[in-house]
């Protein structure tokens, strides 16, 4: 019998996770990219972004099993054909870009933990000093950018008419 949604697990990780990627992008670029690097707030902040960043990648690692062993909705019929069979490679390179962007972070993290291990050190005055928090701030734009052509693609696929998409990330019976 074949199944209509993902499992209950992978939903909850599915919204769970865009959630706090959300949260992780927005406070990067609104808080901590906008907060001065001699300001001792920042170090905090830093340390609740990275905090979020390492629980996003645990959250993903058991998204990535659960996704393995569990059976997922057939594609739909424009997913089949043209731009839709783009659509694994994406959602692949989804888990290959979040795993990307929160090494970068953590080399950056480990980077800077001297500021971390003195009392009373502070951060070096630009960051941008480091590679991987170019790196890491490229990755978060790439990240952006892919969840745009995501939600741009779910609404193209609820429109199409072919099936609501957003059925399948939702609870409910999976099986017909």
């Amino acid at each position: 019998m074949a199944v209509r949604k993902y499992h209950p697990v992978l939903v909850i990780l599915h919204w769970l996770v865009a959630i706090l990627i959300s949260l992780q992008l927005a406070g990067g670029y609104f808080t901590v990219a906008k907060m001065a690097n001699s300001d001792p707030a920042k170090l905090s902040v830093l340390q609740l972004h990275m905090i979020g960043g390492m629980l996003i990648l645990v959250l993903m690692v058991i998204r990535f099993i659960v996704r393995l062993r569990t059976d997922h909705p057939e594609p739909t019929e424009s997913q089949k054909t043209g731009i839709g069979r783009l659509r694994t490679p994406l959602h692949l390179g989804f888990y290959v870009l979040i795993l990307c962007t929160v090494a970068a972070g953590w080399y950056t993290g480990y980077l800077i933990s001297g500021a971390y291990a003195t009392p009373g050190a502070t951060l070096p005055a630009d960051l941008a000093q480091f590679p991987s928090r170019i790196i890491h701030a490229w990755l978060a734009l790439a990240l952006f950018l892919l969840i745009v052509l995501h939600i741009l693609a779910a609404i193209k696929e609820t429109m199409s008419g072919d099936v609501h998409i957003l059925d399948r990330v939702g609870f409910g019976k999976r099986k017909d």
